[in-house]
Formats: structure tokens, C-alpha cells, sequence
């Protein structure tokens, strides 16, 4: 299981209060949780906000003889713009087979600007680009040695008749670049770049309970080399923990749970996930209005 730690800085300034009911809309709540629904909604960090997102791999202490740590930050730059950065580092945990040391084996950078008239009142869109560099001596199986530039657009939109129900469609490209550094491809990856389109909704069903589901088509067709095809199938559900289970803390905690399917030229792949979410603002706990 993975555990997210997530800490939202507030600028200091005049704040209104907010009600604790978090929606699909809300950007600081269920818009992504990272391994389970993976996609880059329209909504962006507020303004002047800051959001510290630490996420270890626990799972990696049955699974690899090291532990990756990631740690980034989502800044709000307006209240239609964020820009992002992240460090995953790695470190050996002496549980399993040693050899792989310790330091920094990939940096991201991205951006994101949603679009204030553009298609509106149709639905809610955003472009972005996000970038993943590989970088000094990782594991073999850490990264798969290339530089990736990823531009996409996202629209999303609640149907009228159905508030709760938030389709999405997110269409985007992966252009890779050799890094020279030590890597290899992981099952059903494409090893050119390749266009992909991922649909599916976010359920609102509750102040508590949050359905998701993403699928998503990729090829190397359009722009890659060869005709390979991948296919993948996501559904989770997210549960945000009553105050009587997080012991009446001041923060929120999210757990989530999700399955996977794989489709591609290496075959099938089936499994599933399970993520704990912890989101902090400083602020509240020093018993700000927000």
C-alpha cells in the first residue's frame, strides 16, 4: 500500500470560510489520486496556494530491494494556471537483495491552464504539458532511460440532468528522447511515442464515497514506429474516512481502492491497488478560519 501525504499552504490572506463537503468539482479534494485516477481534470490549485505532496512506495518493500520517494510541490499561479515539480528519489531498505545505493533517479516538471471561455458553457477544459527526466544512476526497472514531453487536453463537464455524474475525455501525446541513462520499458509500454485517449467518468455519490473510471486506448500508429496498440481499464473507489476512524483530527484522510487491466502486445495484466491519502492545511490545524 502506498501512503500520500499531502499539505496545502494558504497564502496569508483575507479567507472565507469553506464548507468541509468536498465535490468532484474541488481540486484540494478527489480531482486525482495518483495510482487510482490518474488524470489531469480542468480544475487547477487556487491562487497563491501550495500543495506539498509527499508519496512514498510502500509496496516496494515486498516487491523491489528499494523504496522510491517522490516529493513535489502544485502551485497556483491564477486561479486558471498551475505549474508543478517533483524529485523521486530512491533509497535501499536492506529487506531484500542490496546493491541498489541511494540518489535521485527522475525529475518532473509540468503545467496546466484551464480555459475560462473557451467551449463554455459546453464543458470545463484545460491543456497542459508534463515532462519526466531521468537522471543520474537509478535501477534498472526505476525508469525506462528517456526523456517524455506529454502536452493533453482535458474536457469535462456534470450533465445537467445528473449532477453527480462528471464524464470526462482527455486526449494527449507521450514524444520520448534517449537520456542515456540505464532503464527498461515496463509490460505494455510503448517503446516509440504515441497518442493516447482516455475516457470515463467521476462519480459524485456522496459526501463520503467517490466512484471512478477511466479507460484508456494508446498507440504508436499516428506518430511512433510500428502499430502497437495498448489498452487499459481502471475502476476505484474512494472513501473519505469519518471523523470517529481519523480519531477527530482537523485533516482528512482518503482511502482508496482500485482494479487494473492491461491489454497489449506483452500480453494481459490484472491486479490492483490500495491508496491512503492524508490532506493537511496548516491553516486549519492552527485554527484558522481555513
Amino acid at each position: 500500500m502506498h501512503l500520500m501525504l499531502i499539505a496545502v499552504l494558504p497564502a496569508a490572506r483575507a479567507q472565507t470560510t469553506v464548507t468541509e463537503k468536498t465535490t468532484a468539482e474541488d481540486p484540494e479534494a478527489f480531482s486525482r489520486v495518483r495510482g487510482l485516477f490518474d488524470v489531469d481534470l480542468p480544475k487547477t490549485v487556487e491562487k497563491a496556494s501550495l500543495k506539498l505532496i509527499v508519496h512514498p512506495h510502500f509496496g516496494d518493500l515486498l516487491h523491489r530491494d528499494y523504496l522510491r520517494v517522490p516529493v513535489g510541490v502544485r502551485v497556483g499561479v491564477n486561479n486558471h494556471t498551475e505549474v508543478s515539480a517533483e524529485v523521486e528519489s530512491f533509497l535501499e531498505h536492506h529487506l531484500k537483495k542490496s546493491g541498489a545505493g541511494y540518489g535521485v533517479g527522475v525529475l518532473r516538471l509540468g503545467g496546466k491552464y484551464q480555459w475560462l471561455d473557451w467551449l463554455k458553457p459546453i464543458v470545463d477544459t484545460s491543456t497542459g504539458l508534463n515532462t519526466s527526466i531521468p537522471v543520474g544512476r537509478p535501477p534498472l526497472d526505476m525508469t525506462d532511460g528517456f526523456y517524455h514531453f506529454s502536452p493533453y487536453v482535458t474536457f469535462a463537464q456534470r450533465w445537467a440532468n445528473h449532477p453527480k455524474l462528471a464524464p470526462f475525455v482527455s486526449v494527449g501525446t507521450d514524444l520520448i528522447r534517449d537520456a542515456h541513462v540505464r532503464g527498461s520499458f515496463a509490460k505494455n509500454q510503448p517503446h516509440s511515442n504515441s497518442t493516447s485517449v482516455s475516457a470515463g467518468c467521476f462519480v459524485d455519490y456522496s459526501e463520503r464515497f467517490k466512484y471512478t473510471l477511466v479507460s484508456t486506448y494508446t498507440t504508436t500508429a499516428l506518430i511512433g514506429r510500428g502499430n502497437k496498440n495498448f489498452l487499459s481499464v481502471n475502476p476505484s473507489i474512494l472513501w473519505q474516512l469519518p471523523p470517529m476512524l481519523t480519531f477527530h483530527s482537523k485533516s482528512r484522510w482518503i482511502f482508496g481502492i482500485g482494479l487494473k487491466a492491461n491489454f497489449g502486445p506483452d500480453g494481459s495484466e490484472f491486479g490492483s491497488s490500495a491508496k491512503l491519502r492524508g490532506e493537511f492545511s496548516f491553516a486549519r490545524l492552527f485554527g484558522a478560519k481555513r
